[in-house]
């Protein structure tokens, strides 16, 4: 009988030996692999957000910018970009635009003389809103209401007087323009 409770013994013993083994691979496993988790998230975020200027232009047939000796430095602000077949948030195409005008059917009440464009109204009060709720959690951002327009030099006033107009009513009431610097006269 002490054989047996001894090969008894000695046969838990291994079985335990076992689980703890396989327990420590387990656990080695899933610590590597949400690390590896964490890592690619941080390096996918990084590149999203990576830019050598806060606004990121590229001119295209679509979109030729206006050019100016400014001198002011860029800062980063919710961007309203206007080319001759869109109009962009942030990157995020709103609505289209033809013959420089946008549809009756998308603005107030379907009325082709209204100045405010509502799917562009709903996407800068998101903008807004998001940047107030920054503000609160992080002090050295601070919600100023101030937007980007980079638009094509060749745009109706007119739709310019509605993008504007529709960005007040969203709580941006100050607007900064992108050009492209050119050379100052003497």
């Amino acid at each position: 009988m002490a054989d047996m409770s001894l090969a008894e013994l000695q046969r838990i013993q291994r079985k335990k030996q076992k689980r703890a083994g396989r327990a420590k691979e387990e656990k080695t496993e899933l610590k590597m692999t949400s690390l590896m988790d964490i890592f690619v998230n941080v390096l996918i975020y990084l590149i999203m957000s990576y830019s050598t200027s806060p606004i990121d232009v590229a001119q295209t047939d679509e979109r030729k910018l206006p050019t100016s000796t400014a001198k002011l430095p860029i800062k980063p602000t919710t961007t309203i970009g206007i080319t001759t077949k869109a109009i962009l948030v942030n990157r995020k195409k709103v609505c289209d635009v033809r013959d420089g005008t946008v549809d009756a059917q998308l603005k107030k009440d379907q009325q082709p003389s209204s100045y405010l464009i509502l799917p562009l109204l709903e996407r800068l009060k998101d903008a807004a809103n998001k940047r107030k709720k920054l503000a609160k959690f992080n002090s050295a951002i601070k919600f100023k209401g101030i937007v980007t327009i980079v638009a094509d030099s060749r745009m109706p006033f007119r739709l310019l007087s509605e993008i504007m107009y529709t960005a007040g009513q969203a709580s941006f009431g100050k607007f900064k323009f992108a050009i492209v610097k050119g050379k100052e006269k003497n």
